[in-house]
């Protein structure tokens, strides 16, 4: 059975407008998703009445199909409103795309009657002391696991575990856990930079997920998925690193750009300090806005580009060579630091060693917190580029 959504799908633009709309109310939210470590219920429920979370939800489950490059607008916009809720929306905005890999059944569990459905993603390595048995057709799963972004707001996790089979070996998992059954550490997300994704410790004491609700890992890097018996759109053929590497690009991307919009408005009515004239008159501010704002838009359309291609290629049929998996994994990385070094550049224009408490420190702390993701850093993505442009194997454990 598939189910039909409850409306129409919205076009791009629609959607995009939508997703502009909010930035008042986000503004006013951001300082207080800060305090709070985690984004609001409102916002968590506005996002879930726009849509957003059915964009990548697949069409046969009761979502909209659409091309990710749709979601990655939508939350370039939410990011000019508050860079917190701008993380989970890239992020988690692309996993239903993941729940829908799995068995049909699970499927259904997570999307009841097409249902929207908010699936945060615990891969990574982020388990610690976790241990999980077999009993009875279900594993059974104890430990604990870090930087669960959007845990507070979501309605399941897919945690990668090992799991035993029946012949006493081992293997990696995905496994579908509903919220209800984690408990959240609340003092534990003392950080630096992205306080208000809420990006907590969690924990599973004795979580029992029947066997049907998993599917391999390296099935999921393979992209031949259980889910495909009813999928069928062609983001179940494009390789899941690739995409999840473009979801930490967008986020950024887009908290970038709202840094520009930051800078702009505080440019427009300030009088440096021992100029005795407006900012906007200062020739080396005008440029450096100019170069940041055209280096930032340059990132974010390097990312349209890959992701929108990644979709042309799936949809063409034609099989995605290790030299693309390879290139998208380091253009995610060449666009994090092309937009990072864009908007320190307007921080530092800025002036003063030190900044007040307000929006720019914000998004300058997100920003750096957000670049630090493993898969964000340059020199090991372009390892491995230059290995497959070579034709050299790649290490066992390269994740493309």
């Amino acid at each position: 059975m598939t189910f039909a959504a409850p409306r129409p799908a919205p076009s791009p633009e629609a959607l995009v407008d939508a997703a502009r709309a909010m930035i008042p109310m986000l503004r006013e939210a951001g300082p207080g998703h800060d305090a709070d470590k985690r984004i609001s219920d409102a916002v968590a429920r506005r996002l879930r009445e726009e849509g957003f979370f059915r964009i990548c939800q697949p069409i046969e489950c009761g979502g909209w199909g659409m091309r990710p490059s749709v979601l990655w607008r939508v939350s370039r916009e939410i990011a000019r409103g508050d860079s917190a809720t701008a993380w989970i929306l890239s992020l988690a905005g692309l996993h239903p795309w993941m729940a829908g890999m799995f068995p049909v059944a699970a499927q259904d569990e997570v999307f009841p009657n097409g249902s929207d459905a908010v699936v945060i993603a615990l891969t990574g390595n982020v388990g610690r002391g976790v241990t999980t048995t077999l009993e009875d057709g279900h594993y059974v799963l104890t430990g604990k696991w870090t930087y669960a972004s959007g845990v507070d707001v979501c309605d399941w996790a897919a945690v990668l575990v090992e799991a035993p089979t029946e012949t006493g070996t081992k293997e990696m998992r995905l496994v579908l856990v509903p919220k209800a059954s984690f408990r959240i550490d609340d003092a534990s997300w003392e950080v630096f930079g992205m306080k208000g994704t809420g990006s907590k410790d969690v924990y599973l004491d004795g979580a029992r997920v029947p066997v049907g609700r998993s599917l391999l890992w390296a099935d999921v890097q393979r992209s031949t998925v259980p889910g495909t018996e009813r999928n069928r759109g062609p983001m179940y053929r494009i390789p899941h690193t690739s995409l999840f590497v473009m979801s930490i690009a967008a986020a950024i991307t887009g908290v970038a750009a709202g840094l520009v919009d930051h800078y702009v408005e505080i440019v427009r009515r300030r009088l440096p300090a021992g100029l005795g004239t407006p900012q906007t008159e200062d020739r080396f501010s005008l440029a450096e806005l100019g170069k940041a704002a055209s280096r930032i838009e340059m990132g974010f359309d390097r990312l349209m580009s890959d992701v929108d291609e990644m979709w042309d290629i799936a949809v063409s049929g034609r099989d995605f060579t290790v030299t693309d998996r390879t290139r998208y994994r380091v253009d995610g990385a060449t666009i994090c630091d092309t937009v990072l070094d864009a908007a320190d550049d307007l921080v530092r224009n800025l002036g003063g060693s030190l900044l007040p408490p307000g929006p720019v420190e914000r998004y300058f702390r997100d920003l750096h917190a957000m670049a630090s993701h493993f898969l964000m850093q340059v020199d090991p993505s372009a390892e491995l580029h230059g290995r497959a442009l070579l034709g050299l194997p790649l290490p066992a454990n390269a994740r493309i």
